[in-house]
């Protein structure tokens, strides 16, 4: 007897590309129109894809990978693989490029080179601003590849040196996070594929989409664990209880998620905000200023600011000396 709620888990995670992107219609045909030259066996346009986490920008890339460049693409996630050797050997190998891996770079990129002699390929670097260095855009671009960058840090590539950014030339996609009725319209149709009929109501998906603010990462994440939580009860429906419960463990995946992509100094001003919650800026400067030996400059301590508001670490209300933080998550 097969009591389970969800019937099938998949649609509820990162690794389904879904048959339809909602609301991410405009964003795919300016991706197509960027790299379809491609097909004709021209260079397309080199793209960054940016915006906060959960937006879809993943999905739609790999979404057009595998659905015109399947056997001439390569997709990589930069926290896995950081450094250019790294990087060239995926590349290598997601082309069925034989390569044991201990050949210097200098190798590995005339065997890049061999290849594009056959034929021109599309590069997709996730995550790009886990690069150790950026050398390999320059390699890539250089040996015309065409590439896909994605990113949840606006300024990720902002001090580029002047050969990769020339080079490179990246048209940018810009990803806002869902409207609230956006993501409630991707969490439903998710739910059709993976919950049994009945056993999840249109109210507590609504209630589920609120506390995922935009995210649709986070809000899928939610309804999958509030599934299995009402499955290890025996239940036959998902309660607001495994909701709310869900909803705090997806949280916290993506806190340490964030936490990750921040250095030493904006761990020291997150563990400020962990205590304070909300605080002035210029007093925060001061608390952070006690707590390290040799501070950063006013100026880069507002551009870490910045990021880490862009992260959706904290949220900042106000302008100049009257401008305060709040911890979100």
């Amino acid at each position: 007897m097969n009591d389970s709620i969800i019937h099938n888990e998949l649609p509820l995670t990162e690794a389904f590309i879904p048959t339809r992107l909602l609301h991410r219609g405009s964003k795919l045909k300016e991706l197509e129109r960027c790299l379809k030259r491609l097909l004709r066996g021209r260079l397309p346009e080199n793209v960054f894809l940016v915006g906060p986490t959960g937006t879809g920008k993943t999905i739609l890339a790999t979404r057009i990978l595998e659905s015109y460049f399947q056997y001439r693409s390569a997709y990589i996630n930069c926290w896995k693989y950081r450094t250019t050797h790294e990087v060239l050997k995926e590349v290598l190998l997601s082309l069925e490029v034989p390569t044991h891996g201990r050949e210097p770079t200098s190798e590995l990129i005339k065997k890049l080179e061999r290849l594009l002699k056959t034929k021109k390929i599309l590069v997709c670097l996730d995550e790009v601003d886990q690069l150790k260095r950026f050398d390999v855009l320059y390699v890539l671009a250089k040996q015309d590849c065409g590439l896909i960058l994605i990113s949840n840090d606006y300024y990720a590539l902002m001090h580029l040196d002047a050969r990769i950014r020339s080079r490179l030339a990246l048209t940018e996609i810009e990803f806002p996070i869902y409207k609230p009725q956006e993501l409630l319209d991707i969490m439903k149709d998710r739910v059709e594929y993976s919950f049994k009929p009945g056993s999840l109501s249109n109210d507590l998906i609504k209630v589920a989409s609120r506390l995922a603010r935009g995210d649709a990462r986070i809000g899928l994440e939610i309804l999958r664990r509030a599934g299995r939580k009402a499955e290890d009860k025996g239940l036959k429906k998902v309660t607001l209880e495994e909701i709310k419960a869900a909803s705090r463990e997806a949280k916290k995946l993506k806190k340490s998620y964030l936490l990750l992509k921040l250095n030493e100094h904006q761990r020291i001003i997150y563990e400020i905000f962990e205590r304070k919650r909300k605080i002035s800026s210029g007093l925060l400067y001061k608390e952070y200023c006690k707590l390290m030996k040799r501070p950063i400059v006013a100026r880069a301590y507002r551009n870490y600011m910045r990021k880490m508001v862009r992260l959706g670490l904290v949220q900042a209300e106000g302008y100049g000396r009257w401008k305060k933080y709040e911890i979100v998550i």
